[in-house]
Parts: C-alpha cells; sequence; structure tokens
C-alpha cells in the first residue's frame, strides 16, 4: 500500500483522495444549496406570518381609529353641555366599552385637559402634546411621544402603553370646542401577537418583535426590550423581506419581516413587525440532510476508491514482473529480463529493457578492459602531474622573489638612495665647508631613520596584509589618511560596496600598487591635493567587456615626462608587473606641471 514503492498503490491513492475530496466539496455545495433554498422557504413563510400580523395590528388601529371618531360624535352629543362630573362619568364609560383602554380625556379648544376617566390631571395644558395637535385636524393615532410634553398617565402608571388615539369634538356647526383622547394599553397588541402566533408556532421556538420606526423594540422577548436592532436597507412602507442575521441577545436567527402599510384611511405608524427562529433550530433539517449527503458520498467514495487500487493493481500486474526481473538482475541471481507477452505498453517496455539489457551486459566486459587501460594511463598521468607540481612550486617561489624585490625597491632602495646621496655631500662639505658638517650630518641621519622606519613599515606589511583583514576600501583608506597625516597634504578617498567587501589576494596586490603610488606622491612630487577611489565601472575597453573594478590615485604635483623615466627607477615598471599579475590594465597619465593619475583596472 505504499505509493512510494507501488504504482498500484500510487494510483489507487491518487483516485481516492481524489475521489474523497469531489465528494466532500460535493457534499458541502448539496448542503449549501438546500440550506439556501430552505432559508429562501423559511423567509418566506416568516415573512407572510410578519405580513398578516402587520395587517392585523394596522386593522385593529384603523377600527379604533373609527371607534375615537365615532366616540368623540358622541361625547359632542351627550356630555358637551354638561359639567365635568357628568363627563368624567362619560369618559369613564367610554373607557370601560373597550377594555384595551387605560385611560380616556377631553381637551377643549385651548389646550387645557378638562376632564379625565380617572380624574387626574385635569386642568393641565396640553397643547403641545402630539395627540392634542393632531386631533385638532383629524382622527390620529400614534406613539406617546416620550421626548416632548408629559402625556395623560394610564389607569395604572405602567409604562408599556405606547398608541394615543385622538379625534376633534365639533359642535352642531361643525365648530371645534375640543378633542377626545383615549389611550390603548399595551394589552392589546401582545393579545393579538399571541393569538396569531399560538397557531404559528407547533412546537417551534417561533417569536415575533414589533420593532418601532426609531428601531426600537416594543414588544416581542423580554431580552430585546427596548434595544434597538438594526435592519437591512431603508424602510419604507409596505416594505417586506427576510434576513439571517445576528440579534442583540446573542443569537443568530432566519427572520421575515414587513413595514406597516396601514389600513383604509389609517396611514399606518411605521413599525416593522418581525416573525424569527433560531438558525439552529430552523435549518436542522438541513444540517441533518447536508450530514446525510456527506456519509453517502462518503461511503460511494470508498467504494470507489477500493475498486480503483483493485483495477490499478490488475493493470500494473505485468509491470511488476518486470521489476521483480530487474531486481534480480541488479542482485546478480539472473541474467536475462522477463518479458510478459502481448502487445501491450508493458510487453513492449519488457522488450525494450531487454534489448537495453543485453547492450549493457556486453559494453561491461569493454569497461573492464578499458579500465585497465585507464588505469595504466592514470599511472603515467599522476607522474607528470607531480613534475608539473615541482615546477608550479619553482614558480611561485620566483613570484614570491619578485614581490619582495618589489617591495626592497620601494622601501631600502628609495632609502639606501637618499642616504648614499647624503654621503656623498658630506664627504664634499668635509673638504669645502667643514662648518656645515653638522647640518648634514642631521640630514643623513634622518634619511637613515627615515629609512629604518620604511624598513619596518614593508616587515609589517609582509606579516601583516590590511587588505585581508579589512577589505580593499577600508584598507585604502587608513592608507591615504595615514599619508595626509604624516606629509601634511589634503586627501579625498572615495569607495563603493564591491571595493569595501574585496579581500582577497587581488585586493593585496591593488593595496601595494596603492602603497607604491602614494610612495612616489611623497618623494618626487611635491603635491598639494591627493584624491583616490575604488569603484565598480562598467569600462570594456579599458579590460576586456564586462564590469571592472577601477583604482585611481590622482595628485595635482609636479608631474613627469613617461617617455623620459629614468633608468634604474622601477616604480611605474613595478605597479605594472603587480597589475599584470592579477589581469588588470595598468595606465599612467603625467606631463612636467600637469600631476599624475595612476589608473588600474581589474575585471570582475
Amino acid at each position: 500500500m505504499n505509493p512510494r514503492r507501488s504504482i498500484a498503490a500510487a494510483l489507487g491513492w491518487s483516485f481516492s483522495i481524489l475521489l474523497l475530496a469531489g465528494g466532500y466539496a460535493a457534499s458541502h455545495w448539496l448542503g449549501d444549496l438546500a440550506r439556501t433554498r430552505l432559508e429562501t422557504q423559511t423567509g418566506a413563510l416568516y415573512r407572510q406570518y410578519a405580513l398578516q400580523i402587520s395587517n392585523a395590528l394596522d386593522h385593529n388601529l384603523h377600527d379604533r381609529m373609527q371607534w375615537i371618531r365615532a366616540s368623540a360624535d358622541l361625547f359632542a352629543m351627550r356630555a358637551l353641555e354638561q359639567g365635568v362630573v357628568q363627563k368624567r362619568a362619560m369618559l369613564e364609560r367610554l373607557r370601560v366599552s373597550l377594555p384595551d383602554l387605560a385611560w380616556v380625556g377631553y381637551a377643549t379648544w385651548d389646550g387645557r385637559l378638562r376632564a379625565s376617566s380617572d380624574g387626574r390631571r385635569e386642568g393641565e395644558r396640553v397643547l403641545e402634546t402630539p395627540w392634542f395637535a393632531n386631533g385638532r385636524v383629524e382622527a390620529w393615532v400614534g406613539e406617546v411621544d416620550a421626548m416632548g410634553p408629559p402625556a395623560p398617565p394610564d389607569r395604572g402608571g405602567g409604562s408599556r402603553l405606547l398608541i394615543d388615539l385622538a379625534a376633534p369634538v365639533r359642535d352642531v356647526d361643525n365648530g371645534l370646542v375640543g378633542v377626545l383622547v383615549a389611550r390603548l394599553s399595551w394589552s392589546w397588541a401582545a393579545a393579538l401577537e399571541s393569538e396569531m402566533m399560538e397557531g404559528l408556532r407547533a412546537g417551534r421556538p417561533i417569536e415575533s418583535v414589533l420593532v418601532d420606526r426609531n428601531g426600537r423594540v416594543r414588544l416581542g422577548p423580554l431580552a430585546l426590550l427596548d434595544t434597538t436592532v438594526e435592519l437591512p436597507g431603508r424602510r419604507s412602507r409596505g416594505d417586506q423581506g427576510h434576513l439571517v442575521d445576528d440579534w442583540p441577545d446573542g443569537g443568530e436567527y432566519v427572520a421575515g419581516y414587513a413595514v406597516s402599510d396601514g389600513a383604509g384611511t389609517f396611514r399606518g405608524l411605521g413599525w416593522t413587525t418581525l416573525v424569527r427562529e433560531p438558525t439552529s433550530s430552523a435549518f436542522a433539517d438541513a444540517r441533518a440532510l447536508e450530514q446525510r449527503i456527506f456519509v453517502a458520498i462518503l461511503a460511494l467514495c470508498a467504494a470507489g476508491a477500493l475498486v480503483s487500487v483493485w483495477l490499478a493493481r490488475g493493470l500494473t500486474r505485468d509491470l511488476v514482473a518486470i521489476a521483480r526481473s530487474a531486481d534480480a538482475i541488479h542482485a546478480g541471481s539472473t541474467a536475462s529480463l522477463v518479458v510478459p507477452t502481448g502487445e501491450d505498453e508493458a510487453a513492449r517496455i519488457g522488450r525494450s529493457l531487454r534489448t537495453l539489457v543485453e547492450g549493457l551486459q556486453s559494453e561491461r566486459a569493454a569497461l573492464r578492459t578499458l579500465n585497465a587501460e585507464l588505469d595504466a594511463r592514470v599511472a603515467a598521468r599522476t607522474r607528470e602531474v607531480e613534475r608539473m607540481s615541482d615546477e608550479n612550486r619553482h614558480a611561485a617561489v620566483v613570484r614570491e622573489r619578485l614581490r619582495m624585490a618589489r617591495d626592497l625597491h620601494d622601501t631600502l632602495a628609495h632609502s639606501l638612495a637618499a642616504l648614499l646621496t647624503e654621503i656623498r655631500v658630506l664627504r664634499k662639505v668635509a673638504i669645502t665647508d667643514p662648518a656645515g658638517l653638522d647640518d648634514e650630518l642631521q640630514r643623513a641621519e634622518a634619511a637613515a631613520l627615515a629609512g629604518l622606519r620604511e624598513a619596518r613599515e614593508a616587515i609589517t606589511a609582509l606579516r601583516h596584509n590590511e587588505a585581508r583583514e579589512f577589505g580593499l576600501g577600508a584598507a585604502l583608506d587608513r592608507l591615504l589618511r595615514r599619508f595626509g597625516d604624516r606629509v601634511g597634504v589634503p586627501v579625498e578617498f572615495t569607495s563603493d560596496r564591491v571595493a569595501d567587501t574585496l579581500a582577497d589576494s587581488r585586493a593585496e596586490t591593488l593595496y601595494r600598487i596603492a602603497e607604491e603610488a602614494l610612495h612616489n606622491v611623497e618623494r618626487h612630487a611635491g603635491a598639494s591635493q591627493v584624491t583616490g577611489s575604488a569603484k565598480l565601472r562598467q569600462d570594456g575597453a579599458a579590460a576586456g567587456a564586462g564590469e571592472v573594478l577601477v583604482l585611481e590615485v590622482r595628485d595635482d604635483g609636479a608631474g613627469f615626462d613617461l617617455t623620459a623615466v629614468a633608468s634604474g627607477r622601477f616604480g611605474v615598471r613595478g605597479m605594472r608587473e603587480q597589475a599584470d599579475l592579477i589581469g588588470a590594465c595598468f595606465t599612467a597619465e603625467s606631463a612636467p606641471g600637469k600631476g599624475t593619475r595612476i589608473r588600474v583596472a581589474m575585471p570582475m
């Protein structure tokens, strides 16, 4: 069953994985499809429930509006000319006629409450209350404005009364004499909702929620009362739909909603009625169906995987036989390859492999003979390599001698030449001007000390190499700074990242060339400014095509004639030889009075 050791296992596992992945995706797709359809169906059903409750509330309020209009006419006929006690009794009878009424009152045209069914607040001004302002014009139904002036209380002083009914009271000449107002207790809406929802629940946790135009829950579960809920989109009269969302009480629900559209002459209050059910119960059937689909598809995929393994073993039977025969040949237990009969791919592969094996066996014998010849040739080549190695060591010694000769020229040769010049001057001064002998001796001593210092520096350079220790850029920067401090000449040096990180034998050679150039400046140029740089450039003309690292040392000193270099001076020649050792192109530019520029371009 190891796919690394069996093609049949690899094919079987591949088919199994593909089938399982496809089955998993198909089960989820079918489950999501079933959930989406169930959500749409449940949302549409609950939307109809919400619409029925909303219409029932609208029609109920429409009937109440008709009742307040008729009651206002009745009040005008029977109690308008009577006293406060008679008006109060009339209002109490009106309240009792509708069990849902909590309070009934009458206000005169000037906005003063003259009588109420319970006798409270009589004499208060209600001019700015919504029910009075709207009831002067026509029959009106509206919510109690909790932010406005105090409204007449309900009989029990409760806080769940939300609806005021108002209608104008007119005399026989149709003149406005007052406003009749009635306060609906919340029990009417709760009773209506309970009556309608009782037949819808059927043992399921279905709830209804009534939300006012400001999004505040006015009827529903206790955990939601007086909370604010966000509904999708911009609600308008008659709007309907469904949603699946999280609610403030911490659950996810599927809900259908409908916005009040009014009934008859009643234009509605803009309330939104929602009928909701937790998604855990609403989609329980869809989840169960999804699980059944997944289990069924998984079982089919498992069966398909087993069948695919069985088929793969049958298809690869001939290949297994060829593989076992090849293993036997590799182990040396047989010399011929077993080839299956037939014309299929396995048979053709077997015949081709047998031809290859026979050819390899014949070539193996030839290789044995060839190996013996090669052993003899290798022995001869080894002796030749040893001889060439001795010659290379000799060449390395010669190169080291040349380098030491250049170093001696750069240090002791210059110092000894200066000392020899001073000795010759001393001999002449001792004869011609004995009084100046002391000054010449001092100069000779200074030349000897300078030679000693240079010799020590050369020995230190042989022991330590700054270019290898710090990198070419840092080593050249330190070299020019020491030169400037020693000679008292302003110096400037720039480099880039490539020069800063170069720290091999080529860096050491470039450092030596720069050192020799600065020695020449110190001894011969009399310069007032020295600049140096080491940067990577595109300079195919100088050192072949490609990138080159260019080292430059420039001074503004006396300069010299390159065509008239005195014999015995090896400075320029030594720098050129060192550049040749690393495959670099050396260029010297100078003229009397024009300064000198030394340039070395090394391919990277």
